[in-house]
């Protein structure tokens, strides 16, 4: 080295801007989370994957809940459709992850909840 590039070398360097210029992907990525929109999204994709997995008839008799610690909660209207719904869980579970694997989902945790058709 030099006697140049060691004084260079010795000068401090300037901190970081905290008033960097945002790319616009981030600004809407922000916006959508604190608006929602982005729960509403993957909502929707879930119900998308749920019909998918268990097929038409069997997702109208269930309701797609939250993801909680990566278990996707499925509520059955009674106890029939729920003993199915135990009987294809792993293929069904298969075919949600492969769907959504952004989700990490897990597993899928079946309750029984009556509801109106």
């Amino acid at each position: 080295m030099n006697e140049e590039e060691i004084y260079l070398s010795q000068i401090p360097k300037a901190a970081p801007s905290r008033y960097q210029a945002k790319t616009v992907s981030r600004v809407l990525d922000r916006l959508f989370l604190e608006k929602g929109y982005a729960n509403e999204q993957s909502r929707e994709s879930l119900v998308q994957a749920w019909q998918d997995a268990v097929g038409q008839s069997l997702s109208g008799q269930s309701k797609v809940g939250q993801v909680k610690r990566g278990a996707l909660q499925i509520y059955a209207a009674n106890e029939i459709v729920r003993s199915e719904l135990e009987y294809l869980k792993s293929k069904a579970l298969a075919s949600v992850q492969a769907t959504l694997p952004e989700m990490k989902i897990q597993s899928l945790k079946i309750h029984l909840q009556r509801f109106g058709s």
